[in-house]
Formats: structure tokens, sequence, C-alpha cells
């Protein structure tokens, strides 16, 4: 054998030396996290009745069933008077606000029919120079006037009786003399007016209705002066209001326009809402926010202010298959988590947990849950879970 085959062999022999006596392997570098006494939820306690004990709770399943169903989702709307159903009195002529005769009439909130006098208005004169000496100057006129006219009358009647006269003469001197006194008493009326209220008109206009309705602002008060064309009061009518709903523009796309909405109150909870049917109303849309408005009719019953925030309850015209189970096989831990009891075998039950989608009437309709078939408990799953916790849960 040559050097350099012995060379290559000794070579070899040294590499395999470490190999085959077994030489210290690297060692894994600790896990990032140690988890203790992790349950998965497939693997959570089960209840396991007697049957006594089962008898005595009454307990009844029902499968879980799957159904088609439309996807609603919540938004927010304005309560809102529809156009045309708010109607602003303006006063026609320059003048003071009078009362009508009750204390009543003007209150906000008040409920009016078309035709009532809610106030009066007196319109104020033109003011003239001199208007006194004027007025003074009309009553000596009158005055002479009707002394005039009446010593005519005395004379034709004292011709009357010499013979000398004729009973025409006296009629028309009669006749003179009353129309000087009518203008002698309204120019005395006229002159203790602008001695009195200068401004004021002898007469009062009355204001009226001009439609059946709620007074919803009032913007004057007795004894006050108001200009041509100011505002008095403000008269909503007794149809229902509206609810404007800004909708992003791919919602809008998909929803379902003839469909009713449930419009309920904000922070309540408990609000079951009303439904509103879809109107038309006018066409807007908010171009920073990529919304567009929809629009709704509230019942007259409604009890919403306008201006109020509300939730609107729509419905898209997309449908999809979801699960659902009897309200009563819903139970609550104290997080807020949603669960169900599932019949596995006879007098034994596991609790799964599920994901409420919405209520429609008797039912839950689920997203996520045990699969269609699974017999729940719809009676006594509140028990069940008494029993699993203890009675305080």
């Amino acid at each position: 054998m040559s050097n350099a085959l012995r060379l290559l062999l000794f070579s070899s022999v040294l590499a395999m030396a470490p190999a085959c006596q077994g030489g210290d392997k690297p060692k894994a570098p600790p896990p990032p996290a140690a988890v203790s006494a992790h349950v998965p939820e497939a693997a959570l306690a089960t209840v396991t009745l007697r049957p006594e004990a089962e008898s005595r709770l009454g307990l009844q399943v029902q499968p879980v069933r799957k159904r088609s169903a439309l996807r609603t989702y919540v938004a927010g709307g304005e309560v809102m008077v529809p156009s045309g159903n708010a109607l602003t009195v303006t006063a026609p002529v320059a003048g003071v606000v009078a009362g009508a005769g009750s204390e009543q009439a003007l209150r906000v909130g008040a409920s009016v029919k078309r035709g009532d006098v809610l106030l009066r208005l007196v319109p104020l004169a033109m003011v003239d120079r001199d208007l006194r000496a004027q007025a003074l100057r009309t009553v000596e006129s009158a005055r002479a006037r009707a002394e005039a006219a009446e010593a005519r009358l005395a004379r034709a009647e004292r011709l009357l009786k010499g013979g000398a006269g004729t009973e025409r003469a006296v009629e028309e001197a009669r006749a003179d003399h009353a129309v000087a006194q009518a203008e002698l008493h309204a120019a005395r009326s006229r002159l203790d007016m602008v001695g009195r209220a200068p401004l004021e008109s002898d007469v009062s206009m009355p204001v009226r209705v001009p439609r059946d309705g709620v007074l919803r602002q009032v913007w004057v008060a007795p004894g006050q002066s108001v200009a041509a064309g100011a505002s008095l009061f403000e008269v909503v009518g007794v149809r229902a209001n509206w609810v404007r709903v800004p909708l992003f523009v791919d919602e809008a796309f998909h929803l379902k326009a003839d469909a009713p909405v449930r419009v309920h109150a904000l922070l309540s909870g408990k609000d079951p809402g009303v439904e509103a049917l879809p109107v038309t109303g006018p066409p807007s849309a908010d171009p920073a926010a990529a919304t567009v408005d929809s629009f709704y009719e509230l019942p007259a019953s409604a009890r919403f202010a306008p201006g109020q925030r509300v939730g609107v309850s729509l419905t898209s015209g997309e449908a999809r298959d979801v699960l659902s189970v009897p309200s009563s096989a819903i139970v609550h831990d104290a997080l807020g988590g949603a669960w169900v009891y599932v019949r596995e075998q006879e007098h034994v039950y596991a609790r799964r947990r599920v994901d409420v989608l919405r209520a429609e009437g008797s039912e839950l309709l689920l997203e996520r849950g045990p699969p269609e078939g699974a017999r729940v408990v719809a009676t006594g799953a509140a028990e069940l879970f008494g029993t699993e916790f203890g009675a305080g849960h």
C-alpha cells in the first residue's frame, strides 16, 4: 500500500471518530411562551344528568335549522320635518301684536286648527307732519259744518210751520245735519286716538292658522311692534315626520329600496322601534363623506322629535343561509358570550359557543353555531348553565 493511500485512510478514520463517540448535539432554544392548563373550546366540560334530574328540569330540545335571511345592519338617521310640512306665518303689514283673548293661544307645543285666530295685528299708520294740528283742524271744520247744518234745519222747520217751506227742504236739511254730526264724531274719535296712540290704526287684523298642526316656534309677544314680513310663528303639520339616513354609496347600491325599516331610539337598548316606510325625498348627497340620503316616513304615532338622532335597521337585497335556534336556547356568560347546550347523547349535554346575528320574532339567527340538525336545549338551558357553574350564575 502506498503512503498516499495510508494517509487518506487515516484521515477518514479521524473524521468519523467523533460521530462514533456520540458527540453533543446543539440544544433547542426555549419556547417564547408557556401555556398551562389550556383547554380548547371543543373540549369544554359536558353536563351528564341522571334520568330523574333531567325529568325534574323538564328539558326540551329542538334541532338547529338552516334558513335564508336578508342581511341587515344598523345605520344612524335624523328625524326631519318633510318639505312643505312646516309653515312660517309672517306679518302682512307693520303693526303691533295684540293678544287673541286666550292666554294659551301662543304656547309652544299647543295643537292648533286651521282658521284659529292666534293673535291680532294692529297696523301702524303713516306718520304725518303736524298730525295733532291736522286732527284739530278736522274737528273744528266738522263742528262748523254741524252748526251750520243745524241752523239750516231749524230754519227749514220754521218755514214749514209758517206755510212758506216744503217737506223736501226739511228732509234735505235733516240729512245734511246728520252727515255733519257723523263727521264731527269721527273727527273727535281720531283726535282722541292721536292723543292716545298716534301710530296705531283704529282696526286690528286677525292672524289665523293656515293649517292643522302644532306650534313649534313663536317669535312675538303681545305688545311687540313688528315690521312687515317679520316671522310671527311656525306651524308643523300633524302629518308624520321623515327620517333621513345618509348611506355610504356602496351600501345604498345594495339596499333593498322597497323594504321597510325599523327606527329605534339610541342608547335605550330595549327599544323595539317602529316601522317606517320608504318615500321619495329630494335627491341629496355629501361628496366629502361619499354618502347619499335615503328617506323613510314615520307613523304619526312615533314619539320622535324633529332633529333627533335615531338608529335605523336596514335590509339589503342579498340573501344568505344562516342558522336558526329558539331565543330561549341562548345563555350568556359574565363576559357577554353567547352559548347553547347541544345534546350529544342521552342525558349528556355539551356547551357550544354561538355568534348571534339578530332576533326575528321568537328565533335568533346565528352567524356561527352548531351544525344544521344538531339538537339544542330550547327549554331549560338556564338550568343547565346553573348546574354547570352553580346556582349563582
